[in-house]
């Protein structure tokens, strides 16, 4: 079922109201400007408990106030009634899941799973190495713990090995390779996997929506990528040990790992035309979408926030035919737009205007 009902309290524009949300598919319709983002931004803050948007969690907070509060009902594959709610107040914010705090993000992340699709997506595809990371990361998280946990570790031991270099310090660094490279190891082949993965799913839906005639494919390109043991990436870390001694930073690990689209053995986000680039951006999130459900068996909360304008109508119906099952969605586009005309059934339409939503 997803949401049944959202509470926003000092929340960006949007004015202190309750919205009902028992339905499928929840159009939110209104000029720029208005709200119908933040709301997005709302729903996808009680799923995981942080913003798409922003780092910065003051900006939440709506201009002239001190603190902002959301607060959701939901069920959940079937289940009864469940709460979540987050505040955040004096730099701190605090998550409820049922009454109970949320002390860390990762048991909040496998509860009420969403993917959202953004125009800000394009960085994902031809925007920095570490935008590119983020989203794999992103997309390999909400499914594995484990890699959460490795993640963690291994960002724990690479800020140490940094700190170690930038005091020149040598004693600890036969520990912290080894260290750096036995977690660093296990997140390459599950990068390795996954990718592989991914690519049997997202290559066939880009050609078919893309109708290119060509097939574009997601490449892994690990920073230690002739290493395959703990042993082989100790001696690239010690063969680079004075040159980062000079940086004061780790120049060789997953930290570097990159993630190219190709084409023809062509790096395709180079070439590829701006409609083309947003094209993948969007197969990635179905993509996403049905990865999450083929390995959960569960339904994702889906967020689209204007983001099917550059497409052409046959595109865009080929776009549909591909969104897997979910649990629920959220769609927002312009007063007039026909881009969701064929979603007829369980639809609760809502204008969004100086962040007041307004049932139809």
């Amino acid at each position: 079922m997803g949401f049944t009902q959202v509470k926003t309290f000092s929340f960006r524009n949007l004015q202190d109201q309750v919205v009902d949300l028992e339905g499928l598919n929840i159009f939110l319709t209104g000029q720029n400007g208005q709200g119908k983002s933040n709301f997005l931004e709302s729903i996808y803050i009680l799923c995981f408990g942080s913003s798409f948007r922003t780092r910065t969690e003051s900006l939440l907070i709506k201009h002239g106030h001190s603190e902002t509060t959301l607060f959701g009902t939901y069920n959940r594959d079937g289940e009864y009634s469940n709460t979540v709610s987050f505040n955040y107040k004096g730099n701190k914010k605090k998550i409820l899941l049922n009454g109970k705090a949320v002390k860390d993000r990762k048991n909040l992340i496998h509860n009420i799973p969403s993917i959202v699709f953004t125009h800000d997506d394009l960085a994902f595809i031809n925007g920095t190495p570490d935008k590119k990371r983020w989203f794999f990361n992103q997309i390999m998280s909400i499914y594995d713990l484990v890699f959460i946990d490795l993640l963690r570790n291994y960002r724990k031991i690479l800020k140490i090995r940094n700190t170690e270099l930038k005091n020149e310090g040598s004693k600890l660094m036969d520990v912290l390779n080894y260290q750096l490279a036995e977690a660093g190891l296990e997140i390459q082949k599950k990068r390795e996997s996954a990718v592989k993965e991914f690519n049997t799913v997202f290559t066939p839906i880009f050609s078919s929506i893309s109708q290119l005639g060509k097939e574009v494919s997601i490449k892994y390109e690990p920073s230690w990528k002739d290493c395959f043991t703990v042993e082989e990436i100790n001696v690239k870390l010690e063969k680079s040990w004075k040159n980062d001694l000079f940086t004061g930073s780790t120049s060789t690990g997953v930290h570097r790992d990159r993630f190219e689209y190709y084409m023809d053995n062509r790096n395709f986000s180079k070439i590829a035309s701006t409609g083309q680039l947003r094209l993948i951006s969007l197969v990635m999130r179905i993509t996403q979408s049905i990865f999450y459900l083929k390995k959960t068996a569960r339904k994702p909360i889906l967020l689209l926030d204007d983001v099917l304008l550059e497409l052409d109508s046959e595109r865009r119906n080929r776009f549909f035919n591909y969104l897997p099952e979910y649990e629920q969605a959220f769609f927002t586009f312009l007063p007039g737009e026909h881009a969701y005309d064929r979603i007829q059934e369980n639809v609760k339409m809502y204008d969004v205007s100086e962040g007041v939503l307004t049932a139809k």
